[in-house]
């Protein structure tokens, strides 16, 4: 009778290091990498938004100083979550991890260019 080994070589413990991570061509990993840029870009986007409730606190610009600045961080927060939350996060992360599991296929049609294409 064999028995389960404990270190089972799956995905997050295939290779070490963080070359390892960067080189991959597995469409889970890369699914991965994708849910942790799009989780630091949300950050960014959720800091935005913070600045500009802070601005709003209060009826005079006490936080921007000027309009302009407060215009700049509104667009910046607006591009951001739209640009490199909503539009990524949903096709890149989800397409990435899921997709390829729920089809039953190994790995993604070409891996080296869906690792490009988180590059």
């Amino acid at each position: 009778m064999a028995h389960a080994d404990s270190h089972s070589d799956n995905y997050l413990n295939h290779g070490k290091g963080l070359w390892s991570w960067l080189t991959t061509t597995d469409h889970k990993r890369i699914g991965l990498m994708y849910f942790m840029a799009v989780a630091v870009f949300f950050l960014v986007g959720g800091a935005y938004a913070m600045l500009i409730r802070l601005e709003l606190f209060s009826p005079d610009l006490s936080f921007f100083g000027s309009y302009d600045g407060y215009n700049r961080a509104f667009t910046m927060h607006g591009a951001i979550m739209v640009f490199m939350v909503i539009i990524p996060g949903i096709p890149a992360f989800l397409g990435n991890f899921f997709l390829p599991l729920q089809i039953g296929a190994k790995d993604v049609a070409f891996p080296k260019l869906n690792l490009l294409s988180w590059y």
